[in-house]
């Protein structure tokens, strides 16, 4: 195993078969769709691939990632920090005409002879990403609460326009 930056490319096919793994690192310069959807990375992508073969002689790939980065909190719009964890079992597959065959526990990873390894990194950080990014509660510059402001604001009583209604009312039935 490897401690270093993840290889660009790699025959996973032929690592399964190998039963070969990697751990290393893949840098933000290296995921531009990432990198477009993030204000900062405060750490390189750490990722473990370990590949194998199952029962049935498919090309499984074990991958973990782990990332953290910085997005716009939207509830204070102020930088916070996001952890970004995936693991998943991946079949590799030469086409999308086997997927209805496979476990539910294994997630496709349609692939020709190469696979782009950052590419394939990057997808699972994007995954992992949050669809609303925040703080937690302790945490958070919003002076408000979820909803409104913190403080109340007093709403002022008003007359009941109807107030002059209800006593014509008493006063008709009284004359009855």
């Amino acid at each position: 195993m490897s401690q270093t930056t993840i290889p660009k490319e790699a025959e996973l096919r032929n690592w399964a078969a190998r039963e070969l793994s990697a751990k290393g690192f893949v840098g933000l310069d290296k995921m531009q769709r990432l990198a477009s959807v993030i204000l900062d990375a405060r750490s390189n992508a750490e990722a473990s691939l370990s590949c194998r073969r199952d029962e049935q002689h498919r090309y499984l790939v074990d991958i973990s990632t782990h990332m953290t980065v910085a997005m716009q909190c939207q509830r204070c719009l102020m930088p916070c920090d996001v952890d970004l964890r995936t693991t998943a079992i991946l079949c590799v597959l030469w086409s999308d005409d086997s997927i209805s065959e496979l476990p539910a526990s294994y997630d496709p990873l349609i692939s020709g002879d190469a696979t782009d390894l950052h590419a394939l990194v990057e997808e699972e950080l994007l995954l992992a990403l949050p669809a609303v990014p925040m703080h937690s509660r302790g945490d958070c510059h919003h002076a408000g609460n979820e909803f409104g402001s913190a403080v109340e604001d007093v709403v002022p009583q008003r007359e009941n326009p109807f107030a002059g209604l209800g006593e014509l009312l008493k006063g008709n039935s009284a004359d009855n």
